[in-house]
């Protein structure tokens, strides 16, 4: 009821000068007025985009895995270009609508500034896109760095693309809570073939099919760089969702999402794992109820790896990837049968306390420090033992034939030998390159114009083309050197931290939702620490914020949301 009374206030009082759906009545009552209509039509045209990109886009294949990455980026251009040039003209209608009511009420260019209302995600998007404008302006290599490497497509066409979307559906869409079932259904269909791919079973025959190919998506980095931005959605929709469907819904999405996530092959998707869990884990303290749905998380995980050993004990044969990955060890191993027996006894005394009702979760809050120092020295330790091992001649003792433990060119299945190029390529910069970089998706480019450098990526990777550092990150500040790379660090820290917050302070409402917009920009963000953009990811996650955005306008506007 508070809230109903709220929007009604809002309906009849509000002043707000960040009205996204404002416009001048330029009609008496009753009359057709063109700027309403345009405020009701670029929401519709988005959530027809929205749902062809999250429910069509992942199933598009042309010759099966021949050229699929080529194949889905024309799908993706072809859909983009035509979905923005019917969208464009309205949502430009929609903001001289707007401007021009802004004046109406106050006068004066200050107004319309204000009317705007910018986030600070807003504006590291806007910055991001600016810096792949003057990168691109200043490259030395001006047709790759619009278009972008040949099957990669990451130019500066596509990064503008990717910022354009976001503000299209930022500042013109609404929210539609049904939208989100629409995501998880297909993205459980695609974690569902994965799967069924990854235990030899193919319900639908794809040519070119192999071990390192997933679903209808390609390689297993890509089906992982996918899989880390919609994986959260059912995940975190489980952890606070109160209605039958949420749960029903997010439960299937997830056991179907942990289950392709451990078998699929990639490493990084294990990264995803740990930092996802710790971090709802610290979210869990609000009350008994979210803590009980965190160890449900837990326990689910350590369920679905022994289901999937029961799978692989069973039929010793299916599963279709190599020997001695994470993967492999993870589907086959006890350690999660005996994780089950502490989580479940946790669990019970959760329940057995709420039930009573005499539990303050604020005396256990001192378990969520532990953790998160203990992840901190963890990861603190390792780093340390790295560095001192791979400098010190001969290695720690006991340590130096860890390869794990020796940052060299095979460490982190090549990953030291990428991330080396990448920064040793931006150390031969100089100048302005070092401010701009070499151009959006130009990192191959000017690698190859360095000799020495050339010569040796050429020999570790048998002549293969090395087109990113295989790290978001180091890639962008090559890239679009550090102004891009500051640019495109605003955008998730700010997007991660503001939704979660604002999701925090939502006593009620859909302001909750905004935790799955700040989970996943965060699982993604952690998960391209070892991979990269790609046409199958970075295309979901800027929409994503978009709609994290678009939801946060909507809460800040009703004020459900201080």
């Amino acid at each position: 009821m508070a809230e109903e009374q709220k929007r009604e206030e809002y309906d009849r009082e509000t002043e707000s000068i960040c009205q996204d759906g404002g416009q001048e009545e330029i009609e008496e009552e009753g009359g057709f007025s063109f700027g309403g209509f345009c405020e009701e039509a670029v929401p519709l045209l988005l959530t027809a985009y929205l749902f062809i990109v999250f429910c069509l886009y992942p199933f598009y294949l042309k010759d099966g895995y021949t050229n699929v990455g080529r194949e889905k980026f024309n799908f993706y251009k072809v859909m983009t270009i035509g979905g923005f040039s019917l969208i464009l003209p309205f949502a430009l209608a929609c903001v001289l609508f707007r401007a021009k009511e802004n004046i109406g009420r106050a006068g004066g260019i200050k107004r319309i500034l204000d009317g705007a209302c910018f986030s600070a995600t807003d504006w590291a998007v806007a910055a991001y896109g600016v810096s792949a404008v003057v990168s691109y302006i200043g490259s030395d290599f001006k047709e790759i760095a619009f278009w972008g490497e040949k099957g990669w497509n990451m130019g500066l066409a596509t990064q503008l693309a990717f910022v354009l979307s976001y503000f299209l559906v930022a500042h013109f869409w609404e929210y539609e809570e049904k939208l989100i079932l629409a995501f998880m259904a297909a993205a459980t269909v695609v974690f569902s073939l994965g799967l069924l791919n990854r235990f030899s079973v193919f319900p639908i025959e794809i040519q070119g099919a192999n071990s390192s190919f997933l679903s209808t998506l390609g390689n297993i980095n890509w089906y992982c760089g996918f899989w880390s931005v919609l994986f959260p959605v059912g995940f975190v929709l489980y952890w606070f969702g109160e209605k039958a469907w949420q749960r029903l819904s997010g439960f299937l999405c997830t056991l179907i999402g942990i289950a392709t996530g451990v078998s699929q092959g990639s490493n990084s998707a294990f990264i995803v794992f740990v930092g996802l869990y710790i971090f709802v884990f610290c979210l869990s303290f609000k009350s008994i109820g979210r803590m009980k749905r965190f160890l449900e998380l837990a326990v689910f995980f350590c369920a679905v790896c022994q289901g999937l050993r029961l799978w692989r004990i069973l039929q010793p044969d299916a599963f279709d990837y190599y020997s001695g990955t994470w993967s492999d060890w993870i589907t086959f191993s006890r350690i999660t049968l005996f994780l089950l027996v502490p989580l479940c006894a946790i669990y019970l005394f959760f329940c057995l306390a709420g039930r009573k009702k005499e539990l303050d979760m604020k005396s256990f809050r001192m378990a969520r420090q532990i953790v998160v120092l203990g992840a901190a020295v963890a990861a603190g330790v390792y780093i340390l033992l790295l560095v001192l091992n791979t400098r010190i001649e001969g290695g720690i003792r006991f340590m130096g034939r860890l390869s794990p433990l020796v940052f060299s060119e095979h460490w982190g299945s090549a990953r030291g030998a990428t991330w080396s190029a990448g920064m040793e390529i931006y150390r031969n910069m100089h100048g302005w390159r070092k401010l701009a970089g070499a151009g959006p998706d130009c990192f191959a480019s000017y690698l190859y114009t360095l000799p020495d450098l050339a010569k040796s990526v050429i020999k570790q990777f048998d002549g293969a083309r090395l087109t990113n550092a295989h790290n978001e990150w180091l890639t962008v500040l090559v890239n679009q050197g550090l102004f891009g790379f500051l640019c495109y660090a605003g955008i998730f820290c700010s997007a991660v931290f503001r939704y979660v917050r604002l999701a925090e302070k939502a006593a009620d409402g859909r302001g909750k939702y905004l935790y799955i917009f700040g989970l996943s920009a965060f699982a993604y963000t952690i998960h391209n620490i070892v991979s990269f953009q790609q046409i199958l990811s970075t295309p979901f996650i800027f929409l994503m914020l978009g709609m994290g955005e678009a939801l946060a306008r909507e809460n800040k506007k009703r004020q459900i949301v201080p």
